[in-house]
């Protein structure tokens, strides 16, 4: 008799991952810098890629900014959107409009004359307004310069901005911090209350003071660590709260305060605000945000139709005030900390805008936009203009194909100054001064990386650049750059402009140690 075959054990497929639902396009029309008429788009890919914007000062950036937390505003925000309006050249038509990856609805949009999609979009609206952080210069400042002298006071920022969502337990169960806020100032007893209201409010405070004890900690831990990878040796900070209770005789709250005090290798820094250089206050400032941002937008379970919204988060000028050595540690903290959020960071700094690409470009995720201010009619203000920024080896690679060696080549030198200048700027060679620095010349930036790689080579270390790709730029300069600097024809030959065109895409993809 043979045996019986053995039990064959079935395993349960696991779930397919919840579907992410973001941006994949922001439209805008009649708002604020925005006349009406035509929309303007913002396209960010069918799968809702980040966007790096560049765009001069007047261009619109902020008003994209502002038109992105209108729309998404779920508590405080504007009620009418005439108020919004461009005022020279307003319309009937005006919207902003939010359309999304996937998910029901997958638009959300706010029309001239009708209810804002608070009070009409329902629970989908609600999981997107909740999922989005804005965060611009100004609200930095309101962590340092706002505080004149003495430990800044972060109650209200902390309690009913930035950790107004954090989710806590309370003895009534999981609830928000900032609801446990607003209900502990509902219980305010009237003017004669009896024992049973002043209970209730004791245990509000109570149940309030418990939840920032258990919690702010997680918020410095989370802060601290990216201070270091802001690379901000040295320095740390805590959140300091004051009990908060009810005094019956003055009829108010007491000790609505958190002090925020600081540590630079082991001192204590009185007024941080005034003591800590702006590049500090700026990391400081960061760190609490984005640490905070992290704890609260946790990643919530899919929806019902099986998407979950992502977290998006909208930087405008926030860097303006650091240079680039303190700059490049923000896209390292975004790339690695924040690499499954949805990110729209704004600037004017061209240079600073060329860096940023050239350090998101290899992951493929990025959308580069240009926003101008184009003129109009005489004693009129101009018109936004969105622009792809497309690679000037995009364009040198097209002119080649059909032919055209001299726009070809008048690309690839583009992109070679566009490049050394990064270079240059990122790696800190230094170039003779010169008061404009739009005066530095091309060959002067190249210079310094040939300089840059004699003295690594005298001194045994490794290449700063390959001696094969030195040599290959060298040759690229002579038959071609150069060429295109004198008058008259350059005579350009066809095996010549697509070496030069190679040798380029080298040099752009190098990666400089």
């Amino acid at each position: 008799m043979s045996p019986e075959p053995a039990p064959v054990e079935i395993q349960a497929e696991a779930p397919p991952p919840p579907v992410v639902a973001r941006i994949a396009k922001i439209s805008v029309s009649d708002y604020r810098a925005f006349p009406g008429g035509s929309a303007y788009e913002f396209d960010l890919s069918a799968t809702g890629k980040n966007l790096l914007l560049f765009g001069e000062n007047g261009s619109g950036k902020t008003s994209l900014f502002r038109a992105l937390q209108d729309l998404t505003a779920l508590n405080q925000g504007p009620k009418s959107f005439s108020e919004l309006r461009h005022i020279f050249a307003p319309g009937e038509e005006g919207f902003l409009s939010i359309q999304m990856t996937a998910g029901t609805p997958n638009e959300f949009r706010w029309d001239y004359g009708d209810d804002h999609p608070r009070n009409t979009a329902g629970q989908p609206f609600a999981a997107l307004a909740q999922r989005c952080r804005f965060l611009d210069y100004k609200a930095l400042l309101e962590t340092n310069f706002v505080h004149r002298v003495g430990a800044p006071n972060l109650f209200d920022l902390l309690v009913n901005k930035i950790l107004y969502d954090l989710p806590v337990i309370v003895s009534g169960g999981l609830k928000k911090l900032g609801e446990v806020y607003d209900g502990m100032k509902a219980l305010k007893p009237g003017t004669h209350p009896g024992k049973r209201k002043l209970e209730a409010v004791k245990k509000a405070c109570g149940d309030f003071n418990s939840a920032l004890t258990n919690h702010l900690p997680e918020v410095v831990q989370e802060g601290n660590r990216l201070i270091g990878a802001l690379s901000q040796e040295g320095m740390s900070f805590k959140l300091t709260p004051t009990p908060v209770s009810y005094n019956q005789e003055l009829r108010i709250f007491l000790g609505q305060e958190i002090e925020l005090s600081v540590q630079l290798f082991n001192k204590a820094i009185d007024d941080p605000q005034i003591f800590l250089n702006e590049a500090r206050l700026t990391a400081l400032a960061l760190a609490i945000y984005l640490g905070a941002a992290r704890l609260v937008l946790r990643s919530p379970p899919a929806g019902t139709d099986g998407t979950t919204v992502g977290r998006l988060l909208v930087l405008d000028d926030v860097l303006i005030g650091l240079d680039l050595a303190n700059r490049l540690p923000v896209l390292r903290v975004l790339n690695d900390e924040l690499n499954d959020w949805q990110i729209l960071l704004f600037t004017y700094d061209r240079i600073w805008f060329e860096l940023a690409r050239e350090y998101t470009e290899h992951a493929g995720q990025w959308t580069y936009l240009n926003l101008r201010d184009m003129p109009t009619a005489p004693g009129q203000p101009g018109r936004p203009c969105i622009e792809p920024c497309s690679d000037f080896l995009v364009f040198a690679d097209k002119h080649f194909q059909s032919g055209d060696l001299i726009a070809a080549a008048v690309y690839i030198r583009a992109a070679f100054e566009t490049r050394v200048k990064n270079v240059c700027e990122k790696n800190g060679i230094k170039i003779n001064y010169k008061p404009n620095p739009k005066n530095v010349k091309t060959d002067q930036l190249w210079q310094g990386i040939v300089d840059r790689q004699e003295e690594r080579r005298n001194k045994r270390q490794a290449d700063f650049i390959t001696p094969e790709l030195l040599n290959d730029v060298e040759t690229v300069r002579s038959t071609i750059l150069n060429r295109l600097s004198h008058s008259g024809a350059p005579g350009l030959v066809t095996r010549e402009v697509q070496f030069a065109l190679e040798t380029v895409k080298k040099l752009q993809r190098y990666q400089f140690k």
